[in-house]
């Protein structure tokens, strides 16, 4: 359709139709309703339009407003009217209306080539181009001239803009705490969105808001530059809302100076972008040459962010270092500090347990965290102190915990974990708040993001050397150059799987030769299993002997340095009479150390297995001088006894002080137990010393003898005489030649005659 502008002749020219109405209905319409005036002036005009010929128009009316100065008649109305507002358009014929369409996306119209009749105040009027307009009149326009409807709705103004805003009760992510709010939004090109956020004092800086809502919502970020914000970005699902042009903020509506704008309660603050935005107004200032102080309207529906997708941060328990108790069920415990978070494993064999109880646990076993309030199921403090650095709640904050990432309602000492759970203690100044919140300013539950690092194993500084690689510790290396031989025989005894569970039966992990010769520093499979309680004996080409320091050295399998599998050794002389090194284990025996559980190295002495694969513990026989029944310069055999590492005195083995030796256990298996990797050899009786010792001595005789004996010597020559019990019975010296040395004080019986490292067979009768 085309609008065109009223041109009509002066005359009375009235329709049929209106000839034919004596009284027509009128609509009456308030010119306070009107929502869209056009034109300028002190005269103002409703006016109606009314679509009532066709029930497909749905029976429509619309109304306007009209202002003018002078004199108008109802064509310049209706000129006016189509001037302004582009969605009207109209037709002539003849000097008479034909036709009015109202297109604002879905088009009314009325019958075209009919006649529209219209009225003033009621009454049928003249011709539109000579029908004079007084103020304050209502002019209804028919399609029909029928004049059906009974009401009309104030047409819009399409010229307008509204700013688009949103309700507090709306917002859905509120961050911080009290009992002030205002409302922060953001207008990107796309969409536009809005956070909540709460604060105590009266005003609020925008900067710290800005910064609060980044700490909270790990998808919203922004850049600082020279001259304000750069940028402002909202990361979620891949999908990126970025600015495309410089940033403006606006406060409840005004410009303002952005991020040192002082916020209070209730105020709207909102970052646009400009592309975004509708230029309502600008100042032209010829001093700088162009227009100024624009006036922007964000037309944007505001949408209310949704809460962030955050999860409450864990660890997997293939990651946890430190484990207390055992058993085949576990729990892991993490506790939330300020400046780290640090995890736990725990252990147990029942269906559950009472989470006091667990933490309880954990802190006995590791001397550095202390829980204090875990038996009243109220914690008031949790402390770890590692390396004299204390982690500790921030001043003024409370510990709260959640089970599995929620939050629970039950005392600490109420509370039953199962296989898989998670309990989680957090310093509440580094908690994020989700849900409602109460009356007392506490959400419905909180969460922590701040990732999970395992504990490591507590070093505790024992009375012996530590690890391998620590200040003192006396392990030797399996290819170290100290090894003059390595064990040449080995038969093993197997022990139980699980002693406790006989019927599982014996371990059967490698075979005996597995531990003959020298061991490979890189490879841990190449042992053999000794089992719970099983032994491995081990004999050797030439006789270990007492040197200076450690004589030998017995290796296992240990993948670290802190899960060890411990065995006592023993040594003896004739195959048959066996003597044990004094053992020493400083352990806790209050909780069992699982499976896959950790010894401290420093607490344990004398015992096989103290090193990680390729170190070996060393043994000196010196310390077995005094002993009965063997003779420590002539060991031909050594026993590896399995320790059942089991604090249940049942089933476990003690120390030379009758301390039970908690070691992992049990470790159920065809592997289980002590594993074999080798014995080296540091001091032996060689062939090389034995044939210098056969050198100096031409012959001994009579042997055996009663109460003397003469011993032919090469070359001068230094002696000692051993019992078989290794004991030293007698020392002296003899010269080249003939030397006769008495028996009188000596009992009958075999005794060693040794001659540096060589020793020689003299029995007395």
């Amino acid at each position: 359709m085309v609008k065109k502008l009223f041109t009509f002749t002066m005359g009375l020219m009235l329709t049929v139709a209106a000839m034919a109405q004596a009284s027509p209905k009128s609509i009456t319409f308030s010119a306070s309703d009107i929502q869209y005036w056009v034109g300028t002036g002190s005269n103002q005009a409703v006016i109606i339009i009314g679509w009532d010929d066709n029930p497909s128009n749905n029976n429509f009316a619309l109304a306007w407003g009209v202002r003018w100065n002078g004199t108008a008649t109802a064509a310049n109305m209706l000129d006016t009217i189509a001037t302004y507002d582009s969605r009207v358009t109209y037709t002539i014929g003849t000097g008479f209306v034909t036709y009015i369409g109202y297109n604002d996306g879905t088009l009314i119209s009325g019958s075209e080539d009919s006649y529209w009749c219209y009225t003033i105040n009621g009454v049928y009027a003249s011709a539109y181009g000579i029908q004079t307009m007084t103020n304050n009149d209502l002019m209804e326009i028919s399609s029909s001239c029928n004049f059906d409807l009974d009401t009309a709705i104030a047409a819009t103004n399409p010229n307008s803009v509204t700013e688009g805003t949103i309700a507090a009760s709306d917002i859905e992510y509120w961050v911080g705490n009290g009992s002030n709010e205002l409302i922060f939004a953001i207008n990107w090109v796309d969409t536009a969105l809005a956070w909540g956020y709460r604060f105590s004092d009266s005003t609020v800086l925008l900067s710290t808001v800005m910064s609060d809502i980044q700490a909270a919502d790990p998808r919203f970020s922004y850049t600082m530059g020279s001259y304000g914000v750069d940028d402002i970005l909202f990361i979620d699902n891949n999908d990126t809302l970025r600015g495309t042009t410089w940033w403006s903020h606006y406060l409840n509506g005004a410009e303002s100076w952005g991020m040192g704008s002082t916020l209070r309660n209730g105020d709207f603050s909102r970052w646009f972008d400009p592309a975004t935005a509708v230029v309502v107004d600008s100042t032209y200032h010829s001093e700088y040459g162009g227009y100024w102080s624009y006036n922007y309207v964000c037309p944007q529906t505001i949408y209310p962010v949704s809460a962030p997708a955050m999860t409450d941060a864990t660890i997997p328990e293939s990651a946890i270092l430190y484990w207390v108790g055992t058993g085949e069920n576990k729990v892991r415990f993490i506790v939330n500090w300020a400046d780290t978070a640090l995890a736990w494993g725990y252990r147990f064999d029942s269906d559950s347990v009472i989470a006091s109880d667990m933490m309880e646990a954990i802190a006995a076993a590791d001397p550095r965290l202390s829980i204090t309030g875990a038996s009243t199921g109220l914690i008031t403090d949790i402390v770890f102190v590692d390396n004299n650095d204390t982690l500790a709640i921030t001043p003024g904050q409370y510990w709260m915990y959640n089970y599995n990432g929620e939050y629970s309602y039950n005392y600490i000492n109420q509370q039953s974990v199962f296989n898989g759970d998670v309990i989680k203690f957090g310093d509440l100044s580094v908690a994020t708040g989700i849900g409602d919140i109460d009356d007392w300013g506490y959400y419905a539950s909180y969460i922590w993001t701040m990732p999970v690092y395992p504990v490591s194993i507590p070093v505790v500084v024992g009375p012996f050397c530590g690890a391998v690689g620590t200040e003192g510790c006396d392990a030797i290396a399996g290819n170290s150059n100290l090894f003059k031989a390595w064990a040449t025989g080995c038969t093993v005894t197997r022990g139980y799987q699980n002693i406790a569970q006989p019927e599982m039966g014996m371990v059967s992990y490698g075979a005996d030769s597995m531990a003959i010769g020298a061991v490979n520093m890189n490879d841990n499979l190449s042992v053999v299993s000794l089992g719970d309680g099983g032994s491995a004996l081990l004999s050797f080409a030439h006789p270990i002997t007492n040197g200076e320091g450690p004589d030998f050295a017995v290796f296992e399998n240990s993948f670290d340095d802190h899960f060890l599998e411990l065995a006592f050794v023993e040594v003896s002389t004739d195959g048959e009479h066996f003597v044990r090194f004094p053992a020493t284990s400083y352990t806790q025996t209050t909780t069992q150390t699982g499976p896959n559980g950790s010894t401290d190295p420093t607490m344990i002495n004398n015992l096989a297995g103290k090193y990680r694969m390729g170190y070996g513990t060393p043994f000196d026989l010196e310390e077995l001088r005094d002993s009965s029944n063997i003779n420590v310069d002539s060991i031909l055999y050594v026993r590896i006894v399995d320790v059942v590492g089991s604090i249940d005195p049942q089933y476990g083995t003690t120390d030379q002080y009758g301390n039970l030796i908690n070691d992992p256990w049990p470790n159920s298996g065809y592997s289980a137990g002590f594993d074999l990797d080798g014995i080296g050899v540091i001091h032996q009786l060689t062939t090389s010393s034995i044939d210098e010792a056969q050198s100096a001595i031409v012959s001994v005789y009579p042997n055996p003898a009663t109460d003397r004996i003469n011993i032919v010597a090469a070359h001068n020559a230094n002696a000692e005489l051993y019992d078989f019990t290794g004991r030293r019975v007698a020392v002296f010296s003899f010269n080249e030649g003939v030397n006769t040395i008495s028996l009188t004080n000596i009992n009958p019986g075999v005794y060693m005659l040794r001659i540096g490292e060589s020793v020689s067979k003299i029995v007395k009768r």
